[in-house]
């Protein structure tokens, strides 16, 4: 390895005399391509999986292959360019072109060392941290040579781009990383050469900026966003539509008057479960071009306080037990007083439900498809697809009917949907539950409730049993299973526990409103505490206890993590939560609440837009890590606004207007039947 060093040291200092010698060649470029692309496709071939999901699960087996064939470049001073395979270019314009430079390299003309001065030829420090992008520099390859003393450009034959080389295809299916890349090395090369000019079995190059342009759907879009831009700006000066304008619908957002005053702490839990998964998300999707990912994972395996990251997961919980609970309290509150129950009543409580869901998504949905390709460029920002794969394309039906986690995430749009669906799904089954309730059946639906939670139980069991490893989990210290994802993560039968346990609480609250004496709520308050650690910290040493207790951790750790929420929600009711009730009900938490459906879809776009925008590797630290979470969120709140004033809150009022003209209808339709009876 010293020898090495004082290789790097000599090229460094000496790059004019090697440059010279290589020369002589006339193939200086693609041999040391080779030599770098000879080294990583003898590494791991553990399989990379695209961090395109919400879920940390794909992410994290992304990064662990990265520090598992971190290792494999120790081996890096045994090759030498003997040891290169042949490479071969067709005969073509970009042949030419390459020779070209070949000869502006050995005559040392300045417009020839800048393109490849650009590479990234020369081996970053911290290899073996887990440095495997080689970015080279992006600016330099794509712009011509600057001399300040004369202050003019360096003239060069023809123009240059930007393209990246791997050990693997980059292709459509994986808009964001290659399926097994050991290394990604940027390369600077003619305008006129594109992908398929290179044939080799060992390496691939691909140029994405020469794909980026503007689609149908694209210029579709824009268009929507422009008229929905006019109308809510018009809608200030016509007093028909004076609900829909924007000013109005700021004020709405920027309003501290609270619609319900009893459940207001639950506007302070959503937005820290929020907060908490934007932060998550932000940490991991970060890492994906960290030069130092090998020192992060150790922190995470080593650190307490690292551990509230990787416990992101359960802020989905939290949002499933909310919404069980708020289902309880509209339902109620809206059939209770009513003397009969009709099916239409059912039917028009799912078609509220989806009318607020649907307006918001289908607009992010477009937003992620048609326009992320043209919303940024760099080394490996996706200009082709976006964020979104080509399956997507096809797969669209299945985000916008909430079905789309019954099929492979992979092929899913926008993500993050998946929670979407399982809550519709959830809520598609909460009426028939609360049926039984609203006609003094209680006890039936106790029952049905407790079954289900029971059948939940039960399914986790059967599935985990049967597949050895799934129940690592979310762990560290294991393999990132991505089955664990796709059986349970996403599952309706495996997530709904959270749901249905923040229903029973809602349902308890409706007839136990009683003081709790402190010994009470100082035991509980201990026993939730308990629950809370061992949730987060339990995976940190997962590997020290049997698996049996592995299993029991990952079938039962989403509901003792709902009862401990529970547990919360139920002391703030009665309010005996002291200082902890009084900052959840804080009136800033409203302004954050209204904005938290845009602000959880939007989100994920636009971390990955702001992190695969960079020109260079990033290097973790703490200060880091708080300042990108900071202005992450503070993007993802804005984005938000301007969701909600274009889209979520006009369609609401519209949908609410609808709603009110059909209940005056049938009013005044059941007024003229008595008139005419009286009569």
């Amino acid at each position: 390895m010293r020898d090495l060093d004082n290789t790097y040291i000599y090229t460094y200092i000496s790059a004019p005399r090697i440059i010279r010698s290589f020369v002589m060649h006339r193939a200086i470029v693609f041999r040391l391509v080779l030599f770098f692309c000879f080294i990583f496709s003898s590494s791991s071939n553990e399989s990379w999986i695209l961090p395109r999901s919400s879920s940390f699960h794909h992410a994290f087996e992304l990064l662990q292959a990265r520090v598992r064939n971190s290792d494999s470049l120790s081996t890096i001073e045994s090759f030498t360019p003997g040891s290169l395979l042949p490479f071969t270019i067709n005969n073509t314009i970009c042949r030419k072109d390459l020779l070209n430079l070949v000869n502006g390299i050995e005559l040392k003309d300045k417009w020839a060392l800048k393109i490849i001065d650009s590479w990234g030829l020369k081996p970053p420090a911290g290899i073996l941290e887990g440095s495997h992008l080689w970015f080279g520099s992006y600016d330099e390859c794509l712009h011509p040579l600057y001399l300040i003393n004369n202050q003019t450009y360096v003239r060069q034959p023809y123009s240059t781009k930007y393209c990246t080389i791997s050990n693997e295809n980059m292709d459509d299916d994986d808009p964001i990383f290659p399926p097994k890349p050991a290394l990604i090395m940027g390369i600077c090369l003619p305008d006129s050469c594109h992908s398929h000019d290179f044939h080799s079995k060992s390496f691939y190059v691909q140029c994405p900026s020469e794909r980026q342009h503007f689609t149908i759907g694209a210029i579709l879009t824009l268009i929507l966003i422009l008229l929905l831009s006019l109308f809510v700006c018009l809608a200030n000066f016509l007093p028909c539509l004076h609900e829909y304008s924007a000013l109005t619908n700021i004020k709405k957002i920027f309003s501290f008057h609270r619609t319900h005053t009893t459940y207001s702490f639950l506007n302070g839990i959503r937005v820290l479960s929020l907060f908490w998964i934007i932060f998550g998300h932000s940490f991991v999707f970060q890492l994906t071009i960290a030069d130092n990912i090998v020192h992060v994972f150790d922190n995470l395996r080593n650190s307490f306080a690292t551990q509230l990251i990787t416990g992101a997961v359960f802020g989905v919980d939290t949002f499933f037990f909310i919404s069980g609970f708020l289902a309880v309290y509209v339902f109620l509150n809206t059939f209770k007083s009513q003397t009969e129950f009709r099916i239409h009543h059912l039917f028009i409580y799912y078609l509220h439900r989806y009318v607020r869901l649907l307006p918001t998504l289908i607009f992010i949905l477009l937003i992620s498809i048609y326009l992320t390709p043209l919303m940024g460029t760099g080394p490996i920002y996706p200009t082709a697809n976006g964020f979104e794969t080509p399956s997507c394309r096809h797969q669209w039906w299945t985000t916008i009917f909430f079905l789309n986690n019954f099929i492979e995430s992979t092929q899913s749009c926008l993500p993050v949907t998946w929670y979407l669906a399982n809550d519709f799904q959830f809520h598609l089954l909460a009426p028939i539950l609360l049926i039984p309730f609203i006609f003094n059946r209680r006890r039936l639906t106790y029952f049905l409730i407790c079954l289900l939670i029971f059948i939940n139980i039960i399914t986790l069991i059967c599935i985990i049993s049967l597949n050895p490893g799934i129940e690592n989990g979310m762990t560290i210290n294991g393999d990132v299973s991505m089955d664990f994802f796709e059986k349970i993560y996403i599952k309706p039968w495996c997530r709904m526990g959270p749901f249905l346990i923040g229903m029973l609480t809602k349902l308890i609250l409706e007839y136990y409103r009683s003081r709790l004496s402190w010994i009470r709520i100082s035991f509980f308050t201990i026993l939730s505490l308990v629950i809370i650690f061992i949730c987060f910290y339990f995976p940190l040493y997962s590997q020290l206890f049997p698996r049996s207790l592995q299993i029991i951790y990952q079938i039962l750790s989403r509901q003792l993590w709902s009862l401990a929420i529970g547990w919360l929600v139920l002391l703030c009711s009665i309010e005996q939560a002291g200082i902890v009730h009084r900052i959840l009900s804080s009136s800033i938490w409203i302004i954050f609440a209204r904005l938290s459906y845009a602000a959880y879809l939007i989100h994920t776009t636009i971390i990955l837009t702001d992190t695969y925008n960079r020109l260079s590797t990033i290097h973790y630290q703490t200060s880091l890590i708080f300042s990108t979470f900071i202005s992450q969120c503070f993007f993802t709140l804005i984005a938000s606004v301007f969701v909600v004033v274009l889209v979520e809150l006009p369609s609401q009022t519209f949908e609410r207007r609808i709603r009110k003209f059909f209940q005056q209808k049938k009013q005044r339709f059941i007024n003229q039947q008595n008139y005419g009876t009286i009569n």
